[in-house]
């Protein structure tokens, strides 16, 4: 079993000053892999005094510099590619085929933010003035489990780009992959006090990030729920925000739609990360008239569905991260089975032929009151809710009777009629007759309870950015 006792400050591994610990668990097997210790307040404050020394050289630095950092990082990342793979899926239980792709991705991010750093536009002049972008300083960054190396790399690529520091607070749940990534930096030779990153949980060190005065900004990834206790620490010394917070995003199956080409998009959707995705399409909206085909095809399609080892490349589901996990989400199927919601497919317990592993059954409710629990909470497991519409407009109108607006997804066979009705939901991503993106770096984040602010590309350096006038 692996032991992680140290944190990465000033360019440098250090011990952590702490007895406390945690066990991880391989999710597939619930076999020990790991002891992880646990930080401080004071390991935190370190790295945060330690990042805003060294913002005050870093920020002068040139955007060559910074573009050759960028690439150093890859080619770190790049050589231990398929260890990284194997850590995720080991600790995480995500399936390898979408590690892979995943990691791929996340790794490609510093080659994407160097090009957009080489045509962004930092300087603005005209006859009477000029309009500067600047670093906006120290950035605390809080990120989650389910998809540790993207969020890594998504904040540290343009964070290097704009020359601000950071201090970071990863999910404890993550650390093996997380140590591996560190010691690629640690190749890669960034300068010492740019990248930080202490171990702990939110109480023990998250709150000590987002309250210390020297933190200039605070980039979080996670429930709505704890979004709104950073709001509320950030708001009182007013520091720079960007909030990737929760969802329950709905896929809308117009009536036009080819359904047998959509469902399994649907599912692709709804079981995204095994069902532990904050844009996972978890409401799933059809008219009424199609409710059984819709139904006949959600069986043949979860049917084909394979659950299990996700080392495997033909498993399309794996474990949830913890038995707590496991246990969040068999209270809510708990919930719709007490509500009466009508039970299409899986269920309460262990999905069959395991016996091991925190492995849910794929559950799909059909619903018929969209004000039901499981309708209107983010589940984080895979579960999906059918609804049905009588008319395009109600259709509308039940796609944004949410709190949230991350994701959305329409299908139809005409993209206007789509595109259309794309138009009218209030949502920071909606997505026409796919379950996957092929832009390269398109803003990502939330409308009203799913966040605040944009990441992606020269998004994510805006975010990461101060705006300074200079008149003449």
């Amino acid at each position: 079993m692996k032991i992680i006792d140290h944190n990465y400050i000033n360019g440098a591994f250090t011990p952590i000053r702490s007895h406390e610990s945690l066990i991880l668990k391989n999710p597939t097997t619930e076999e020990a892999i790991a002891q992880i210790y646990l930080s401080t307040p004071q390991a935190m404050n370190e790295a945060i005094t330690c990042a805003a020394q060294t913002f005050e050289t870093f920020s002068k630095t040139s955007i060559e510099e910074r573009m050759q950092m960028l690439e150093r990082l890859h080619d770190a990342l790049s050589e231990r590619e398929s260890e990284l793979i194997d850590l995720a899926v080991l600790e995480f239980g995500a399936t390898i085929t979408t590690t892979k792709r995943r990691t791929k991705n996340a790794i490609r991010l510093f080659l994407d933010i160097k090009d957009e750093l080489q045509t962004y536009d930092f300087i603005k002049q005209d006859a009477f003035s000029i309009t500067l972008k600047e670093g906006v300083g120290v950035i605390g960054v809080i990120i989650p489990w389910n998809a540790n190396l993207a969020h890594l790399c998504g904040n540290i690529a343009p964070a290097i780009a704009m020359g601000c520091t950071l201090v970071i607070k990863p999910s404890e749940l993550n650390a093996l992959e997380t140590q591996a990534f560190l010691e690629c930096v640690h190749k890669a030779g960034i300068p010492k006090g740019v990248i930080n990153v202490v171990q702990g949980t939110g109480e023990g060190v998250g709150e000590a990030l987002t309250s210390h005065p020297l933190i200039n900004a605070v980039s979080f990834i996670g429930s709505t729920k704890t979004g709104k206790r950073i709001f509320e620490k950030c708001a009182k010394s007013v520091k720079r925000m960007t909030l990737e917070l929760g969802g329950k995003s709905p896929t809308v199956l117009l009536e036009d739609a080819s359904f047998e080409k959509a469902i399994p998009h649907v599912l692709s959707s709804a079981f995204s990360n095994s069902g532990q995705a904050c844009h996972a399409g978890s409401r799933l909206l059809v008219p009424k008239a199609r409710l059984a085909e819709t139904e006949r095809l959600l069986l043949e399609a979860v049917a084909r569905l394979r659950i299990g080892d996700p080392k495997e490349e033909t498993t399309h589901i794996g474990p949830m991260i913890t038995q707590t996990q496991f246990n969040t989400v068999q209270s809510y199927i708990q919930s719709g089975i007490d509500a009466k919601a009508r039970l299409l497919c899986g269920g309460l317990g262990r999905a069959e032929g395991l016996t091991r592993g925190y492995f849910v059954k794929p559950t799909i409710f059909i619903c018929e009151d969209e004000d039901l629990k499981i309708v209107q909470e983010e589940i984080f497991g895979p579960v999906l809710c059918v609804l049905t519409y009588e008319n395009e407009a109600e259709a509308q109108r039940m796609a944004n009777h949410t709190i949230f607006g991350l994701s959305a997804y329409v299908f139809s066979d005409d993209e206007q009629r789509a595109l259309a009705f794309a138009k009218q939901i209030r949502s920071g991503r909606v997505l026409i007759n796919t379950a996957t993106s092929n832009a390269k770096t398109p803003p990502f984040g939330g409308m009203k309870q799913s966040g605040l602010g944009r990441m992606g590309g020269r998004y994510s350096m805006d975010a990461f950015s101060e705006i300074k006038s200079i008149l003449f």
